[in-house]
């Protein structure tokens, strides 16, 4: 049987792995409109 303790763990990991790729592809975005006026003819050459 299971403790509570442990069972919250489990699901503070299945969170975290769930929220993972999100927090990256958010941090993605945030990142390109950042630099979008630096980067924008990295972007362009990268794109090809």
């Amino acid at each position: 049987m299971q403790s509570p303790h442990l069972r919250r763990i489990s699901a503070l990991c299945a969170a975290r792995s769930l929220a993972y790729p999100l927090d990256m592809s958010a941090l993605a975005v945030l990142l390109r409109l950042e630099l979008h006026p630096h980067l924008g003819f990295l972007q362009r050459s990268r794109a090809v």
